[in-house]
């Protein structure tokens, strides 16, 4: 019994010591200010802008898809609805 209690302890020391290093490093790697990545400071305005494409379909359902310059926005066929999250067959209405 008394060596399963000195190898609790051995366990406990480890756990409390990679602890310590741990925090040791977390402290000192300056990361309090704010996120980083890489050194490079992360602001709100690296934010990524994403324009969507809107179009309300007759059933007044709205769906989004990524706008591009191509076929006046969206592509004719398979598009990505971000709203849906699925794929959906987009054809232009017959005039």
């Amino acid at each position: 019994m008394n060596m399963k209690k000195q190898e609790i302890m051995g366990v406990a020391a480890w756990l409390i010591l990679m602890l310590f290093i741990l925090a040791l490093v977390s402290l000192s790697t300056g990361c309090n200010s704010g996120w980083s990545v890489g050194s490079l400071a992360i602001t709100p305005s690296d934010s990524i802008h994403i324009d969507y494409l809107i179009i309300t379909d007759q059933d007044s359902s709205q769906h989004w898809y990524l706008s591009n310059t191509i076929n006046s926005g969206i592509v004719v066929g398979s598009n990505y609805c971000h709203k849906h999250e699925i794929w959906e067959d987009v054809r232009k209405k017959s005039e």
